[in-house]
């Protein structure tokens, strides 16, 4: 399968959960998105901007192997975000200190020029300038995919819209797709339009498709809910990048996006791989 370049930020993440403990972890859409792409079997390159805080992402045996040669090294530390959740598991509220993230668009611009035949995908978040990366990407003719972020959703859909029919898939959570529906005037503006609402059934808008939702599995214990809808997205671009029909690639998603929420977050400071 063809290498998918993925645009976003890698962070360092405080998490605050309703009855947890406050967690620092690593984070950021690309990392999730590009690590679940990477298990699925997908070769994964995060674009991204990092500090020297994140130095040693590729020393980190937790993280499954991934094509770093994208990565960009800016004096400024990482990206941080500080998340808020209510007990129904949605964000409240976002601090954020965007830090080496400042430099992602003229990277991201930068990697759309050198690898023109490229497939990618955007985390369509603050900091990045969406629309002149949307724009570049249409230009050079590239195919790629793109996810939004709820808190930054009322100002990137608008601005996204008039590049969203280029895409192969976005990926949107409930709220989300009722802003790109409002925006763009119908319910999937693209081939493919990947909804997801939480614990609730996930579905696929797919043209000449209308597979079945697939609702997530019970975990017994919820160790972490952040990069779940990232987790499901790069599991499903993998399995679509391996022509499985859009059903069967949800439910694969699906089921990927539960395991995240399952397993251990990426806490800080992160395991580095022994040097013989």
């Amino acid at each position: 399968m063809q290498r998918t370049i993925v645009i976003g930020n890698i962070s360092l993440d405080h998490i605050h959960r309703p009855g947890h403990r406050p967690a620092h972890q690593l984070g950021g859409a690309a990392l999730h998105l590009a690590a679940a792409a990477a298990r699925a079997g997908l070769t994964a390159a995060p674009a991204a901007a990092v500090g020297d805080d994140l130095s040693t992402l590729a020393d980190d045996t937790r993280l499954p192997s991934l094509d770093w040669s994208l990565l960009h090294h800016a004096p400024e530390p990482s990206a941080a975000f500080t998340i808020h959740y209510d007990e129904t598991e949605t964000v409240t509220d976002v601090d954020t200190d965007y830090g080496a993230a400042g430099h992602l668009t003229a990277h991201a611009l930068h990697v759309i020029d050198r690898h023109p035949r490229a497939v990618f995908h955007v985390s369509c978040r603050h900091p990045l300038d969406v629309p002149t990366v949307l724009e570049a990407l249409t230009a050079q003719g590239c195919a790629f995919s793109l996810d939004f972020h709820l808190p930054s959703a009322p100002q990137l859909i608008p601005a996204a819209t008039p590049w969203l029919h280029h895409a192969t898939t976005i990926f949107v959570n409930a709220q989300e797709h009722a802003l790109l529906s409002h925006h763009t005037g119908r319910p999937s503006p693209c081939p493919e339009t990947v909804i997801t609402d939480g614990p609730r059934p996930a579905r696929v808008l797919a043209h000449r498709h209308a597979p079945r939702p697939v609702a997530p599995a019970t975990v017994p214990t919820v160790r972490q809910i952040t990069g779940a809808g990232d987790t499901l997205a790069g599991a499903y671009l993998a399995h679509r990048a391996r022509h499985l029909p859009p059903a069967a690639a949800l439910d694969l998603a699906v089921q990927a996006a539960t395991r995240h929420t399952a397993r251990f977050p990426l806490t800080v400071p992160a395991p580095r791989r022994a040097t013989s």
